[in-house]
């Protein structure tokens, strides 16, 4: 690639697909479910490979300095890539490895039968509540890797849509001005 904005936006991307697959898989290692209560332990994983690619980028190819809307639109296209590339790893992932998503499946039937009892226990005291409640326990879909996937695409869409913003303007650096004379001010002096 001849323009460093891609180069290092696709490897950025890339780096923070790797980072939150290897969070994925290191939960699954230890029995923990990485889609239920460590589900949105990615984002500070995320924040600081997005960082570590923007710094690296202001650094070899800005020259130390990183414009607002350059930082953004460079966190976006990383964002957007990262995205299409971690949902691709866990959909092979999870199609390797079925018990991953086994134990999700099974903590979401758990979660169906206890909605169902409390549903049935209130049954008179919010009719219509209790009745939305047993529909939606009712369709016992079974989660596959292309749902998780798809999932995951919307989920990471909208929490890194944030992380970029603060990112690109947590890294954003501007050139200092120089008055038209080239002189630099003395601002002890001031002038």
């Amino acid at each position: 690639m001849k323009n460093p904005f891609w180069k290092y936006a696709f490897l950025t991307a890339a780096t923070m697909a790797v980072g939150v697959l290897l969070l994925t898989v290191t939960l699954h290692l230890f029995g923990e479910n990485p889609f239920k209560e460590y589900e949105f332990m990615f984002m500070p994983i995320y924040f600081g490979l997005l960082v570590w690619g923007l710094f690296r980028y202001r650094k070899n190819v800005m020259k130390g300095y990183l414009e607002g809307w350059r930082a953004i639109g460079f966190g976006l296209v990383a964002n957007f890539v990262a995205i299409i590339l971690y949902c691709g790893l866990l959909y092979g992932f999870l199609r390797t490895v079925p018990e991953a998503l086994e134990r999700h499946q099974l903590e979401v039937d758990a979660y169906n039968i206890t909605l169902r009892k409390v549903a049935k226990e209130h049954m008179e005291e919010t009719e219509k509540l209790s009745t939305v409640l047993l529909d939606a326990s009712e369709t016992n879909d079974r989660i596959t890797p292309a749902v998780m996937a798809v999932d995951k695409f919307f989920k990471m869409g909208a929490i890194g849509f944030v992380i970029v913003m603060v990112a690109g303007l947590f890294m954003m650096k501007r050139k200092p001005e120089v008055p038209e004379n080239n002189i630099p001010i003395d601002s002890e002096k001031g002038y």
